[in-house]
């Protein structure tokens, strides 16, 4: 190498320094397309940085994205962030990880995270006031165990899910739910329904949603178990969310009760019928086959009928409860009852079934499993609260 080319490299290392990244990656693009073996270990490096600030870090080129973070991936290695603070490969690379997954594009997401070596990720997270910012190690592994899933790869899925479980000792966002999640459902995309209770249990006990219930259900419902996948269907109905991103909930629903209650069984047909009647969305032949009258179909009394019935059906073991209320939260969503038996019990405002809620009115109540986020760890709260007076 010449003393001129030398002093023509240590003259983009200023300029990169100074911010004129422009003139300095102009500088390593000359030597790199001319002769690239003048280049050392650091004009790699600072070749890279020029790239990143100019066509990587913002990506409003897409092209210019994908190009320079290629080239990035050829001129350096990723390094251990555990020892080194910044590497520009692994910050180029996320770059094209957050594009793709924010388009959703898990095919081209599969050779992009190939380009990562998770072990080489550290579990720094970024925290403001407002929130908790993921790791990038944590970030690695909910883009890979989801475009895994999406992908159909669900054996990779279940391993990269127990490898995040194994290896991260933070978790954000509730990302460890998220991994036994997809675990349960790759499981079950493999006919591995039994497998998957085990999973499902633990997202179970943090989350509540109805998704979850219909999931438990569904799963009972394939091993033939109809009478357990009830336990599951009625809580997920209860939930307080709109009956048509439950609407699939309402055709399982179906199918499982079709040959224990006939009649239970049509109304969830026919709620279901009434949904996908309303949006213009197409209905399978086995509910079509049903010839159900749409023109005297009442979704909201339907609705109404089958939260009643399966409101009873989830507390037919349990005896009421009554106590009174001892704190409503200034925020006035939660607050806590103190039953006859002087147990304190959390609850929500909106499981009370009346208007104007006052400390000091006595309640009727049911109670059920919660999880205590704050605690970690398993709770009960009072449900289906009503004036007792």
């Amino acid at each position: 190498m010449t003393k001129e080319i030398r002093k023509e490299l240590m003259e983009a290392k200023k300029l990169y320094k100074d911010k004129n990244y422009e003139e300095a990656l102009s500088i390593y693009e000359k030597h790199y397309n001319e002769n690239p073996e003048v280049l050392n270990d650091w004009d790699k490096i600072f070749y890279c940085w020029s790239l990143y600030q100019l066509y990587i870090k913002d990506g409003y080129d897409e092209d210019k994205l994908f190009e320079s973070a290629e080239l990035v991936t050829e001129l350096i290695n990723q390094d251990d962030l555990n020892e080194k603070p910044v590497c520009a490969y692994t910050q180029s690379v996320f770059k094209v990880l957050d594009h793709l997954y924010m388009d959703k594009d898990y095919y081209n997401l599969l050779a992009w995270l190939d380009k990562i070596d998770p072990k080489l990720l550290d579990e720094k997270r970024f925290e403001t006031e407002e929130r908790v910012y993921r790791s990038k190690k944590e970030k690695y592994y909910d883009y890979a165990t989801k475009t895994y899933f999406e992908c159909d790869e669900f054996e990779k899925c279940i391993e990269t899910s127990k490898e995040a479980l194994e290896s991260l000792t933070v978790f954000t966002s509730n990302s460890d739910v998220w991994y036994n999640w997809r675990i349960a459902k790759s499981l079950r995309e493999l006919s591995r329904s039994e497998e998957a209770f085990e999973y499902l249990e633990k997202v179970a006990k943090v989350k509540k949603d109805w998704f979850v219930q219909k999931e438990i259900a569904e799963n009972y419902y394939l091993l033939g178990e109809n009478e357990k996948a009830m336990d599951y269907i009625g809580p997920a109905v209860l939930t307080r969310d709109p009956s048509l991103i439950k609407v699939n909930l309402y055709y399982l629903a179906y199918k499982i009760l079709k040959d224990i209650e006939p009649e239970l069984a049509l109304k969830h047909a026919e709620l279901f019928y009434a949904i996908k009647l309303e949006n213009d969305k197409p209905i399978p032949d086995e509910i079509e086959e049903l010839d159900i009258d749409e023109d005297n179909l009442d979704k909201r009394a339907l609705e109404s009928e089958l939260k009643k019935y399966w409101s009873e059906y989830k507390f037919k073991d349990q005896q009421l409860q009554y106590g009174t209320i001892t704190k409503i939260f200034e925020h006035g969503k939660s607050g806590f009852i103190t039953s006859d038996s002087h147990e304190s019990l959390y609850f929500n405002v909106f499981e009370y079934k009346g208007d104007n809620l006052n400390v000091g009115e006595y309640v009727s109540f049911y109670t059920e499993k919660s999880f205590d986020k704050s605690k970690n760890r398993e709770s009960t709260k009072a449900v289906n609260i009503r004036s007792a007076l």
